[in-house]
């Protein structure tokens, strides 16, 4: 839109790119131009091709497994979508770890638009699972304090990596585990940021408004930078092992959707 402060479509392409970049399970995307105008293209995820022809894929949003209505959205929660997994999901520690690094992504490119319509399982009848991640689009904000759309756990919600910390026993994460976590998706956004914004043919001006206030933005290493090595447990050994996960994932599986 016009009134629009940044190219939102751009922004959008890059968190989702980034997001693979870093490891999370998410819709591929890719950006093309109509009328003009600059478009997002999101591969559907919920349709499977079978000898029959194309079937759909149910699933169920976050907000249906909380039992809430529109109107008590404020309550959802990760520490609690976290206990639904545990109990409920397949392969639970895959599926919390996933849900951890989802929310630790989001505090770090600025996405607070993650309510819990922004999250689903697949349902097959039996079993749940989460299906990729979707929407993960940085927001505006006025200065560095920001809060996400679901609480994180009890009934903070501020954008701040120092809460998942602190709650990261809920996903079965240990703080050591936690912290790499972090450190890897702070590292790998830094090392690919210029490199997606020149895929994303992004202006000087957004890309100078959006990095650390959208992106890294200091609100959300607040406190746990002051401690000195808060999020830098085993920095080195992250540094190494994310140089090769940045060489690898763009060369191969990370690749820009081309069909």
């Amino acid at each position: 839109m016009n009134s629009d402060l940044f190219s939102v479509v751009k922004a959008e392409y890059i968190a989702m790119r980034l997001a693979a970049i870093v490891g999370l399970e998410v819709a591929s995307v890719r950006m093309a131009t109509v009328s003009n105008r600059d478009i997002l293209l999101i591969k559907r995820f919920d349709r499977k091709w079978t000898k029959g022809g194309w079937t759909r894929q149910a699933l169920v949003s976050a907000l249906t497994l909380f039992v809430l209505d529109e109107m008590m959205a404020r309550y959802a929660s990760y520490e609690i979508l976290a206990e639904i997994i545990r109990h409920r999901f397949i392969d639970p520690k895959k599926n919390l770890k996933e849900l951890f690094s989802r929310l630790t992504f989001n505090i770090l490119c600025g996405n607070t638009d993650d309510h819990a319509r922004n999250h689903a399982a697949f349902w097959n009848g039996r079993d749940l699972g989460l299906t990729p991640a979707y929407d993960i689009c940085p927001q505006v904000r006025a200065g560095n304090e920001a809060s996400q759309a679901m609480l994180i756990s009890g009934n903070n919600n501020l954008s701040r990596l120092e809460n998942c910390l602190k709650s990261a026993h809920n996903f079965l994460l240990s703080g050591d585990e936690a912290t790499a976590i972090i450190e890897e998706q702070k590292f790998l956004i830094e090392q690919n940021w210029d490199l997606l914004c020149r895929e994303a043919q992004l202006s000087d001006v957004d890309k100078k408004y959006l990095w650390k206030r959208q992106f890294l933005n200091p609100y959300a290493m607040q406190k746990g930078l002051r401690q000195g090595k808060s999020f830098m447990v085993a920095a080195d050994v992250v540094a190494a092992k994310s140089a090769c996960l940045c060489v690898h994932r763009q060369s191969a599986k990370h690749k820009p959707c081309r069909h």
